[in-house]
């Protein structure tokens, strides 16, 4: 079992080979067919999901897909206390870069209460076939998912999918319900789909 700092270096590493690779997008598209027809994404009316950066799960095409479909997204906003706060994207949303180096909405956009997102889309470096879920490091989807209810889904490309675990796990994280690969569906409550 390695520490998360280690583990984090490594998939930092591993995605960064992986980046702008066909490879990468060939899984993406794979997996964003498997999302978009669950019944998961298409009952939802409030989809929270990341402005996905080069080494992440490429968002963009669920975004586009989901505001086709006149559904609400927002996006997460980081505050102090490592919280986050999800505000209403749009075509008049301005985006910003934190002092996180992620992007997100201004202070000044729309905010969306937690009670009213349907379906919450989680980013991370890494994945488990039992919900474990590597962060990149500042706790704010633990901290948001020990206090939110609405369906939770991740998607996992193969360079960030383990079959069981790598890293130690620690009692604040929190696992992920729902995490979508290439190779099928795995659910903490209905095992693999």
């Amino acid at each position: 079992m390695f520490s998360k700092e280690y583990m984090r270096k490594q998939q930092l590493n591993k995605l960064t080979s992986q980046a702008g690779r066909w490879e990468k997008t060939a899984s993406e598209l794979q997996i964003y067919q498997k999302l978009l027809s669950s019944a998961v994404w298409q009952d939802a009316n409030v989809i929270a999901i990341t402005l996905g950066e080069p080494l992440e799960f490429d968002t963009k095409p669920l975004i586009v897909a989901a505001l086709h479909s006149k559904k609400t997204i927002v996006v997460p906003r980081t505050l102090s206390g490592h919280r986050l706060q999800f505000c209403r994207l749009d075509a008049a949303t301005q985006i910003v870069r934190s002092n996180f180096g992620v992007l997100e909405p201004v202070e000044s956009s729309v905010v969306v209460e937690p009670a009213r997102i349907d379906l919450a889309v989680v980013p991370g470096l890494a994945f488990t076939s039992k919900g474990e879920r590597l962060g990149f490091g500042g706790g704010f989807y633990d901290r948001f998912l020990a206090e939110y209810h609405g369906a939770v889904i991740s998607c996992a490309e193969p360079a960030r999918f383990y079959l069981g675990t790598k890293w130690q796990v620690d009692a604040n994280d929190q696992a992920i319900a729902n995490i979508v690969t290439t190779s099928g569906w795995f659910s903490l409550k209905q095992g693999r789909g």
